[in-house]
């Protein structure tokens, strides 16, 4: 019988010494240890607007449209490829790594040879994102030349 309670005192003096010696954490650092272990880190792209239409114009012609885009995420954004649908359309993209809330642009080009009506055409902007691919588009009615 001794020997439990002297077992069960051993363990209270242990423990509370123990105790004593660990600082307390402060409100904040509690905090800062739940959020930055629960928190995701992700990129986000997000653009200013993501489709633009030139109205008519005469085939042959070439027009270009910029699109601007930032990251809004809380990770590095990385523009990892830019993937035209159409050997027509040129994609040129002014910087590929953005920190959280940095913006850049990409310049999309439509030469408009051998093509009449109405034209739509994107660009998809492949990136480390969750939502992998986004795209831009922009849409021509390419008319014949008049003579």
């Amino acid at each position: 019988m001794f020997r439990l309670l002297y077992v069960i005192v051993s363990i209270c003096v242990l423990s509370s010494i123990y105790s004593c010696n660990r600082k307390p954490k402060t409100e904040q650092e509690d905090n800062a240890s739940i959020s930055d272990s629960t928190v995701k880190r992700y990129a986000f792209l997000k653009f200013r607007e993501d489709f633009y239409d030139f109205g008519s114009i005469i085939q042959g012609e070439v027009v270009s449209h910029t699109f601007y885009f930032c990251n809004t995420g809380n990770d590095v954004l990385i523009i990892k490829d830019l993937i035209p649908d159409c050997g027509c359309t040129k994609p040129k993209i002014e910087k590929k790594i953005l920190k959280p809330g940095e913006e850049s642009s990409v310049e999309v080009i439509f030469d408009s040879k051998g093509w009449y009506g109405s034209q739509y055409k994107s660009v998809a902007l492949r990136s480390n994102t969750p939502i992998r691919d986004k795209s831009v588009t922009i849409k021509a009615n390419v008319v014949e030349p008049r003579e």
